[in-house]
Order: structure tokens, then C-alpha cells, then sequence
């Protein structure tokens, strides 16, 4: 990089103070940098966050000598450490969170994160380790040792892109902050995961990609004739919006559920795909909304087909029918005031029908 990455900054705040700050927010609060190249700045820096800073005299030899050196400084009473590289600053909280109820639920003594099957860091290692750490002589550093360990490993997915996100060069940094701007609306690869390790049922994951495909359709669209939408937000909400298909009020848990993630403003839209109150805009919540009582499993039909065919399927139920009628009344208004806006009727939108 050329420069000092532990203190680059994500929006004007050091990485350095980004990582402490989401391992303090899980519960982590005995942290410790290993310095060597700009140690002093650095442990400048670790005075005003109130971490500790050890020096690594030796540090031009290698990362090996750093994780050595902090290793030798692990606290007696000490269970188990994450190693993280000072320069992958975007771990989620939830993300340190998950891997420290893994080795509770395990008792592994290596637990790795991984994001689309692959390891990355920061790895959460037992003390048990620490002494053959110390004493490894081989090749290929920690994660030499750990490979030709026959300690017990679990691999955890994480749902989070961040784990794989370094600062090893310019092109890894304008990465890793065009990630920050949206990390809290995850990706399609990072809904995947997730939608995989909640245990969400494929036919409720097939729906939500054509939802998704919708939604993307009504809001490109509204954004022609000037609506703000934010399509990344409504591309996440809509793929999650059925998470928790099969619990008990699966909109109400689904949204629980993505809090936890620190997902807050998608669990908000996600929410209220049920329910939506009438609030006079249109926004993410409509179009996601109407997206999704245009789409059964994943056939897409108006409003007045969809109407058709549950009062057919309910005829004999009459307070599903009643709920059935209040929501997709609900969802020919907001179709008639988007028509209005765009200036034509949904079935002529491309993508939609």
C-alpha cells in the first residue's frame, strides 16, 4: 500500500479503530495490535482507543514473528484469540459473534470462517495451540502450523463477504470501501449464504429471486421519472424478504433475524412486506411490497389474477379470504399510484410480467 494501513481510513475513521469497535460491540474487550512498521504512530493510536500495543522487534522478518509475538502476549487466563490482520477492518459483528458460539457449541479448537466455502479470517484459535505455535519451525507460518495441526477444526459460513476483504494494495482498498458503502444491504451472493445457513426452503428462495426481479423492474422505472429508489437496498430486501418462510410470523422473525446481522434498514423493508401501512410515498417498502403479491412461487400475474385464483383457493375460509382482500387491495393502490407516475399500465414494463 505504501502507507500505514491499520490507520487508512473508512469514512474518516481509522481501520484500526473500525475493527476494535466491532469487537468490542461482541463482547471482545481484551485487544491487543502487534506493531512494527510505524509501531509508534500505531501505538499512538492504540492509546486513544485504550487497546494494548506490543512491539515486534523483529517484525522484517515476517507476519510468522507477529503472530509469535502477540501469542507471547495472550493474557494467562486466556480460553481462546481471533488473529486479525490489521488491514481486514470490516468483520460484522454478528460474524465474531457466530464463530465464538461455534467453538462454545463444538469445542473446536481452530474455528474458521468461510464465505462461498472458502477460509478467511480471522480464524479463532484455542490457547491449547499457543505453545506449538510458539515453537513451529516449519513452513508456510501460522497457517502452515494450523494445516499440519491434528487439533479439531470446524468451518463456519458466515454470510459475510468482509472476511475475505484485505488492504494489500490500492485496488484492495477502493474494494473494500466501495463494500463499506452498502455492507449492511448484502450482496447476491452474501443473500445466498445467508438465506443457506438460516435453512430458508428453496421454493421460498426460487420466489424471492423473482420478487427480486420485480421489484429491480418497478423501481427502474419509478427512478426514469425521478423517485429515489435505492435499488441495493431493495435487491437485498426483496431476496430476503422471506428468510424465515415456515416459522411463526415469518415477516415479524425474518426481520429479527437481520437485526441481528446489524441488517436494521433491509429488516425494516422486510418487515413490512405483510402489512404495509399506508404511508403516501413509494419507496423500496412499495415496490417490494407489490412485487410480492404479483408473484405466487414464482409465476408473475397482475393483481386481479392473483385476487382470482386465492378466492377460489379460500372460498370456504372467509377470514383468509377477508385478510387475502385487505392485503391485495392494499397492493392495487400502490399499482394504481405507480402506473400514475410512470405513465403507463405494469404489464408494459419490461421485466415484469
Amino acid at each position: 500500500m505504501g502507507c500505514c494501513k491499520p490507520l487508512l481510513p473508512i469514512f474518516g475513521i481509522p481501520a484500526l479503530e473500525t475493527a476494535t469497535s466491532r469487537l468490542r460491540a461482541a463482547g471482545i474487550n481484551e485487544i491487543t495490535i502487534v506493531t512494527g512498521h510505524d509501531g509508534e504512530q500505531i501505538a499512538k493510536e492504540a492509546l486513544r482507543l485504550e487497546i494494548r500495543a506490543v512491539s515486534n522487534p523483529d517484525y522484517k522478518s515476517g507476519m510468522f514473528s507477529s503472530v509469535v509475538t502477540g501469542v507471547k502476549a495472550l493474557p494467562g487466563e486466556t480460553e481462546a484469540f481471533f488473529l486479525l490482520p490489521a488491514d481486514i477492518p470490516l468483520v460484522k459483528t454478528h460474524t465474531y459473534r457466530t464463530l465464538m458460539e461455534a467453538r462454545a457449541a463444538s469445542g473446536a479448537d481452530i474455528v474458521y470462517p468461510t464465505f462461498l466455502g472458502a477460509r478467511a479470517h480471522p480464524p479463532l484459535i484455542s490457547s491449547s495451540l499457543a505453545e506449538g505455535i510458539l515453537s513451529w519451525a516449519g513452513e508456510g507460518g501460522l497457517g502452515g502450523f494450523l494445516e499440519n495441526s491434528t487439533h479439531s477444526r470446524a468451518e463456519i459460513p458466515t454470510g459475510d463477504r468482509a472476511v475475505t476483504l484485505d488492504m494489500d494494495t490500492p485496488d484492495d482498498y477502493e474494494r473494500l470501501m466501495s463494500y463499506a458503502k452498502t455492507e449492511f444491504f448484502p450482496d447476491v451472493e452474501e443473500c445466498d449464504e445467508i438465506l443457506r445457513i438460516e435453512g430458508t426452503p428453496e421454493g421460498a428462495v426460487r420466489h424471492a429471486r423473482t420478487v427480486a426481479r420485480v421489484a429491480g423492474a418497478i423501481a427502474a422505472a419509478l427512478i426514469v421519472k425521478g423517485i429515489e429508489i435505492d435499488r441495493r437496498l431493495l435487491a437485498s430486501a426483496s431476496l430476503l424478504h422471506d428468510i424465515a418462510k415456515g416459522r411463526h410470523d415469518h415477516e415479524a422473525e425474518g426481520a429479527r433475524m437481520l437485526r441481528r446481522r446489524g441488517m436494521s434498514v433491509v429488516a425494516d423493508v422486510v418487515a413490512s412486506h405483510k402489512y404495509l401501512p399506508e404511508s403516501g410515498k413509494i419507496g423500496e417498502n412499495e415496490a417490494l411490497y407489490l412485487a410480492d403479491k404479483m408473484t405466487m412461487g414464482t409465476a408473475v400475474m397482475t393483481i386481479e389474477e392473483r385476487m382470482s385464483k386465492l378466492e377460489s383457493k379460500f372460498s370456504s375460509d372467509e377470514e383468509a379470504l377477508f385478510s387475502m382482500r385487505k392485503k391485495l387491495s392494499r397492493a392495487m393502490t400502490i399499482r394504481d399510484k405507480i402506473e400514475r407516475i410512470v405513465g403507463s399500465p405494469l404489464a408494459k414494463i419490461p421485466n415484469i410480467l
